[in-house]
């Protein structure tokens, strides 16, 4: 096993009491080269020799590096360096002068990678994030309607709509206007994502899905009022009638489903008084209600055998259960005051 020196990064080969660049002697100080060399948020270069006169300028970058190490000479020497993927700058400036040469190579967490895995998907996003005012609003998307997320990943582009849609979609409504969340697909529609944003050093995938086990189960907007039920029409009977689809955000402070542990997320609190801002997306479904209602067709029910959760529940039924309980209540009531009358005056 190959191991590098703790005093002089020199490569030490297997069985040497001693490195043969500084002699200072082996011990539990010096890790093996794969330690090194190759793990989860490190870029590893490799390259030989070459006639570019780019050559030297790679040498003597790379051999500021505490990390860098060779072996060989003349037209058999290898170069190998390890670099944190925080370092993007570095990683781009190594890249430019080594990358098109046919002795050098790239590995970022064990994985051969291009220049396009470092000016795009999560490193070219963490390079942007660098220059943003502040790293949490960045990635979490919190000035950006669009954006906004509870993940901390706007890369991910699941972000909490104002309008509703997207993964806020995963799940239907049972006959008692309750919403239930899909986590399964949540979950599987956000490992499906992280890869293409794998690389970023400030990706948390254990967080994401701590986030996805703080989603409650059910919402009801009737009571929780941090949400609201989104309807659509639909042809019933050669009527057309309005329809409970989904749930989307009533209010803009969502952020209490973050997980508490997670200090550096932004502490956005439930908040029943603060109002979603209509968006553009809001004015524009209601200024083509009436078309949606010539060009539907059918009903887009997405019905359960089980009777259990149906996607579609009448907002008139909902409405005339409410109706009929409160008459019952009004009932009560006055039987009671009725009562009180009489017995005051025997």
């Amino acid at each position: 096993m190959t191991l590098i020196c703790d005093k002089c990064n020199g490569k030490i080969t297997k069985g040497s009491k001693f490195c043969p660049h500084c002699g200072d002697p082996v011990d539990k100080k010096d890790k093996p080269l794969s330690e090194i060399s190759i793990g989860e948020n490190y870029a590893f270069f490799e390259f030989g020799y070459s006639t570019s006169q780019s050559y030297e300028k790679a040498v003597a970058i790379c051999s500021n590096i505490p990390t860098y190490t060779v072996f060989g000479e003349g037209k058999n020497i290898t170069h190998q360096v390890t670099i944190p993927t925080t370092e993007i700058d570095l990683l781009i400036n190594i890249y430019d002068l080594i990358g098109n040469w046919k002795s050098s190579k790239m590995l970022i967490n064990g994985r051969v990678r291009t220049k396009r895995d470092l000016t795009y998907y999560g490193l070219g996003c963490f390079r942007t994030m660098r220059e943003a005012p502040n790293w949490v609003d960045y990635c979490y998307g919190v000035h950006n309607e669009t954006e906004r997320n509870i993940w901390g990943c706007k890369r991910l582009e699941m972000p909490i709509y104002p309008w509703g849609g997207g993964w806020l979609e995963y799940g239907a409504l049972d006959k008692e206007g309750i919403w239930h969340f899909d986590k399964r697909r949540i979950k599987n529609e956000l490992k499906a994502r992280i890869q293409s944003v794998e690389l970023c050093p400030f990706l948390d995938k254990d967080q994401i899905f701590k986030t996805i086990d703080c989603l409650p189960e059910t919402i009801n907007p009737r009571v929780d009022k941090n949400w609201a039920y989104t309807h659509e029409y639909v042809m019933q009977n050669g009527e057309y009638v309005t329809v409970l689809k989904g749930i989307k955000p009533a209010t803009q402070n969502l952020g209490y489903i973050i997980p508490r542990e997670n200090k550096d997320a932004p502490r956005w609190e439930a908040d029943t008084n603060t109002p979603v801002v209509a968006s553009k997306e809001d004015a524009r479904e209601s200024q083509t209600i009436e078309q949606k209602r010539k060009k539907a067709v059918g009903v887009s029910y997405n019905s359960n055998p089980s009777g259990e959760i149906i996607q579609g529940t009448k907002i008139e039924d909902i409405a005339k259960r409410d109706n009929i309980w409160a008459s019952i209540w009004l009932w009560v009531f006055l039987f009671f005051v009725a009562l009180i009358v009489f017995v005051k005056i025997l």
